[in-house]
């Protein structure tokens, strides 16, 4: 079943809210593998991703009744799995491998080549997102993949807007020499 308005989805919907056991779990089936997806990019690892994930559907069920049926699931999912994340990083802040936030932005220049992601395939990539900082993955993703602007990324995060912009530009630089680095480790196929 797909996650877009669907009347299949809005009988689901309506069960659940009802309480029906099974509709939840089978809402949980139908769109954990969307919202791990969005997770993945967030959390460090599957098991981060996955608390993440179960913050979300917590969130998911308990404000299904607001839930405009007129609107994209699949967006009002996203947007709470996003949120979520967002409220995981918060919570865990003091736990997480301190990193130096820097807030001069203006010493970095920009990036010149913004197509050299399309280069490498999805894992690659995502791999190297999980392995950067907390801060540095987080304003990341919500700037480059979720598309919000630094003002946003500083106001959700409590953080100034320098900063935003310059753990973005460290978590952008660290993800191209990473990519760089594991691209040319690739052995090179042999004409024979």
């Amino acid at each position: 079943m797909p996650l877009d308005s669907h009347p299949k989805l809005t009988t689901l919907i309506e069960k659940c809210i009802k309480g029906s056991r099974r509709a939840h779990n089978e809402l949980y089936k139908t769109a954990f593998p969307y919202a791990m997806s969005i997770a993945m990019r967030f959390g460090k690892d599957r098991d981060q991703s996955l608390e993440i994930v179960n913050m979300a559907f917590h969130k998911i069920f308990l404000h299904l009744k607001n839930y405009d049926v007129e609107l994209s699931f699949k967006s009002w999912i996203r947007k709470i799995v996003v949120h979520s994340a967002i409220d995981h990083f918060q919570e865990n802040r003091r736990f997480f491998a301190s990193v130096v936030l820097l807030s001069d932005y203006e010493q970095f220049p920009e990036p010149t080549d913004d197509n050299v992601l399309e280069k490498f395939d999805a894992e690659q990539i995502l791999f190297h997102i999980q392995s950067l900082p907390p801060a540095y993955r987080m304003v990341f993703s919500l700037f480059a993949i979720e598309g919000y602007s630094h003002k946003e990324i500083a106001e959700k995060l409590e953080i100034s807007e320098g900063t935003s912009k310059s753990n973005y530009f460290k978590a952008r630089s660290r993800l191209m020499e990473a990519l760089t680095r594991s691209n040319s480790s690739v052995p090179k196929a042999v004409n024979a």
